[in-house]
């Protein structure tokens, strides 16, 4: 009968003798010796040379430009990928008034990526020209002489002693936000419709349409039954071709309009809401 195994994979091997001491000193002498050679590599000229910075993307932006956001982070192309200091970037970006929040992070093999989220104008104040305030009231510096965003102008309200970027927390500008947020329901298609918001009052608040009518309501915004009574008599305007000077809301279960002056007398009306 013919074994299982054969040849080669039945001789025993001879066991090998451990190295004497000779051998294990000119071992640890090589070991040595690589180290040391190691050490004197200049690794950190490699570094910069092999792992710098080939590109910077930026995401996220509308109203801002790529080189801007570069340029405000302190990051550079061509410098040292690993030794970039992302959390002094992010602080940097984070400084201007038009960014509410930053992350920025490194991307293989060799990028660095600035995810950025913008501050949304929703008013125009007053700062000797018009400047934005975001939905938040912090004030936007402009990007530009003239460049503001298509909202509506917050009158009534003084805020040319605050710099950009602080949150204007007043009565007038947390009473515009308000309207703003109520006017913004799509149901009630009037948002874009208003140039103007007057808060000069104190017991009253005034929209200027782009059409030219003034809508007077409440100092605070009513509810959405009665925006939406608006609504309502403002479409049947339009559908009749009129023209009205003013519509008053501040009665109840009424919407008084006001005829334009070159209208006859007899289009004033009163509606029920």
């Amino acid at each position: 009968m013919t074994p299982a195994y054969q040849g080669r994979a039945l001789l025993r091997q001879a066991p090998r003798r451990p190295p004497g001491r000779i051998g294990r000193i000119v071992k640890a002498l090589g070991v040595l010796a690589v180290i040391a050679a190691l050490a004197h590599v200049p690794w950190g000229s490699i570094r910069r040379h092999v792992l710098t910075v080939s590109d910077i993307r930026v995401r996220g932006l509308h109203y801002l430009d790529d080189s801007t956001v570069v340029r405000q982070s302190g990051l550079q192309r061509g410098t040292d990928w690993l030794a970039a200091d992302l959390p002094r970037a992010r602080q940097a970006l984070l400084a201007d008034s038009r960014i509410r929040e930053a992350q920025v992070k490194r991307v293989l093999p060799s990028a660095i990526e600035l995810d950025i989220t913008e501050r949304v104008p929703v008013l125009l104040a007053r700062h000797g020209s018009p400047w934005e305030l975001d939905g938040e009231g912090v004030l936007l510096e402009p990007l530009g002489a003239g460049v503001v965003a298509d909202v509506p102008m917050l009158t009534g309200v003084d805020v040319e002693r605050y710099r950009a970027g602080t949150c204007v927390a007043t009565a007038e500008v947390k009473r515009g936000l308000a309207w703003v947020r109520a006017t913004a329901v799509p149901e009630l298609e009037l948002a874009g419709r208003i140039s103007e918001i007057d808060v000069s009052k104190g017991d009253e608040t005034g929209l200027v349409l782009m059409s030219g009518t003034r809508v007077v309501s409440s100092a605070w915004p009513p509810d959405v039954r009665r925006l939406s009574a608006l609504r309502v008599v403002l479409a049947d305007l339009e559908h009749r071709g009129r023209a009205a000077q003013e519509v008053d809301l501040r009665f109840k279960n009424q919407v008084i309009v006001r005829p334009a002056v070159d209208a006859p007398s007899g289009d004033a009306a009163s509606r029920s809401s």
